[in-house]
């Protein structure tokens, strides 16, 4: 081995090659009809989930929570994490991106949900088939995933073929 190839590089140049990941955090919520609560942002052509990225000194799950709050006006914990997914770089999005699927259980259907004014526009209750086909195919598989987890109590690791959130 040559001396070259042991040679560690200083701190700062080694933490400067790493790669860099977006973090976001999303909630699985059911209605007891068995519905998902999903999201539709203006800057979006695909349905998602009530989330967003992980702020600076919070953790995914405190993320899952805050955006709950701020996203529909309802409060509520983190539950059992579900789905960890992970996307790949694209032209949308320069860096790798993990998504954290957390689960927030069951509630009614006519709970009053406030929607943010220039963020969100719209939510609906979808049956899980047309919540698959309205998420698209960077969302889609985490919930299906996430719906997999629910049933044995496993998280499931997924990585998705389109990039983005």
């Amino acid at each position: 081995m040559s001396e070259e190839s042991t040679t560690l590089q200083p701190r700062d140049q080694w933490l400067a090659s790493l790669p860099r990941v977006f973090a976001a955090a999303g909630c699985l919520i059911r209605d007891p009809a068995g519905r998902v609560l999903i999201v539709k942002a203006g800057y979006r052509p695909d349905w998602q989930f009530v989330g967003g990225t992980v702020d600076r000194g919070e953790d995914a799950a405190q993320c899952a929570s805050r955006e709950l709050l701020e996203e529909t006006g309802l409060v509520g914990q983190a539950g059992p994490l579900l789905t960890v997914a992970w996307t790949h770089p694209t032209e949308e999005l320069a860096h790798p991106a993990v998504h954290f699927l957390f689960d927030f259980g069951t509630i009614p259907a006519d709970s009053p949900i406030t929607l943010p004014a220039g963020e969100l526009d719209d939510y609906r209750w979808v049956t899980v088939e047309n919540a698959l086909a309205l998420l698209g195919p960077t969302r889609a598989p985490r919930l299906a995933a996430g719906l997999a987890a629910l049933a044995d109590g496993r998280t499931r690791m997924v990585t998705t073929p389109a990039g983005g959130f």
